[in-house]
């Protein structure tokens, strides 16, 4: 790996120049009167409003010649394209990895980190999720992986004991633990589906097992128009199967509702990632709770489903390069990247790191041996309401409707946005 020198981490582009000519503040001065370089941090996670602010704080005290600044930004996407617009991106972004982040990318706003030191300390399967969504250029990877979650099914382990059970390592064995648990008079899974987007969890996590030659490369051919989101139909009546195990009450709760439940013990098992298990710990903060990654129907192809959670980024062209590049340093050194990990319930991007987390440790195998698929929704244009059409689908349980749907909407939007590109 080469490193990250200034003359790398300073690209000099067209697309710079021009929004400098432009008199976009991407030229702008930012240094104080007192000689101080000002870095603005844009940052979208409310849970971690405070460990930013201390990292800030420590590392403003260990660099006196610069200060770095939190900006939180709720909806940071909408936010940061309101900046891009005017000539303004911020000197270092948060962004959670999905098909924004993507999109973004594409359009080369973002510094090219490939090659870099700092990116070749992160384990390559997770790099490679950053590239599946998009990139300013081919070879390019245009952010730092800095915090990871991990989708599949988490489980109430007393619950698992109570009943004599372990974590299932093929589809058949957890139908048949549905079928245990509901013997036993146990609901097998709490669903909370009021709110829309709580079905593309299991959505992503049966399609990473099923998609044996990768979620990314399918959603490309998709894209050609080389296959139909029929051949998706297995994924489609997996999901209304289990569907029918636990509650009756899931179309008349949300999420929170649901993490409620799920912490009360009315379920075994909750299927969401892992960013659910600090809002289920903040209900009941002694309940006993494991992991285990979505079985495929051959253990061989089970994969852990997983999202960059938090992704590091800066401009193609940052105001202050040695600077920013100093901070992006500090915050993906260990002990801070564990901090975060270890209070966010989230898994570490760095090559030897391990989630420490008692509820994690199901997926940890996963991670340490690239086990790891992109999840399915973040591949889909936000014009595609996919979760509002996989309510609709649980609801009525019509997977040829759904098929039909997604195909149709899918088609339109794509030709749209390739005709506006």
């Amino acid at each position: 790996m080469t490193a990250l020198s200034r003359r790398s981490f300073l690209a000099t582009t067209a697309r710079a120049a021009a929004l400098a000519a432009a008199g976009g503040s991407l030229a702008a001065c930012s240094s104080g009167r007192d000689g101080r370089v000002r870095l603005e941090l844009f940052q979208f996670k409310s849970e971690a409003i405070g460990l930013f602010d201390r990292i800030c704080a420590d590392f403003n005290a260990a660099n006196p010649d610069i200060e770095v600044t939190q900006n939180f930004q709720a909806d940071n996407v909408t936010a940061l394209r309101v900046r891009l617009v005017k000539g303004d991106m911020p000197d270092l972004v948060t962004i959670n990895a999905d098909y924004n982040y993507g999109a973004l990318a594409r359009t080369g706003v973002f510094h090219d980190f490939a090659g870099s030191d700092l990116l070749g300390r992160v384990q390559p399967t997770i790099a490679g999720i950053l590239t599946s969504l998009g990139a300013g250029a081919a070879g390019e990877n245009n952010g730092l992986p800095f915090a990871d979650n991990g989708s599949g099914i988490i489980y109430n382990k007393d619950v698992f004991d109570s009943v004599g059970l372990t974590p299932p390592t093929t589809w058949a064995e957890l139908i048949e633990i549905c079928d245990e648990l509901t013997a036993a008079g146990i609901a097998p899974f709490y669903w909370g589906f009021k709110d829309n987007w709580t079905g593309a969890p299991m959505f992503s996590s049966i399609s990473g097992g099923y998609l044996t030659d990768g979620v990314a490369a399918w959603y490309q051919r998709r894209r050609e128009g080389a296959v139909s989101f029929s051949e998706l139909t297995p994924v489609l009546e997996k999901m209304r199967t289990v569907a029918g195990y636990g509650n009756p009450s899931k179309f008349e709760l949300g999420y929170n509702d649901a993490n409620q439940g799920f912490a009360q013990g009315r379920a075994a098992m909750y299927w969401h990632g892992t960013y659910a298990i600090p809002a289920i710990r903040s209900y009941n903060a002694d309940i006993n709770l494991g992991t285990f990654a979505t079985p495929a129907d051959d253990e061989a192809d089970t994969k852990v489903v997983s999202g960059v959670d938090v992704a590091l980024c800066t401009g193609v062209s940052p105001r202050h390069p040695e600077e920013s590049l100093r901070f992006l340093t500090y915050l993906m050194q260990e002990t801070n990247q564990a901090s975060y990990c270890t209070q966010q319930v989230a898994y570490p991007t760095l090559t030897g790191l391990v989630a420490e987390d008692p509820a994690l440790e199901g997926l940890n195998p996963y991670f340490e041996a690239g086990r790891v698929a992109t999840y399915s929704d973040h591949n889909f244009p936000p014009a595609v309401t996919l979760n509002a059409y996989i309510q609709q689908f649980l609801i009525s349980g019509d997977v040829d409707a759904l098929v039909s749907t997604l195909d149709t909407q899918w088609d339109k939007v794509v030709k749209r946005l390739a005709e506006t590109a």
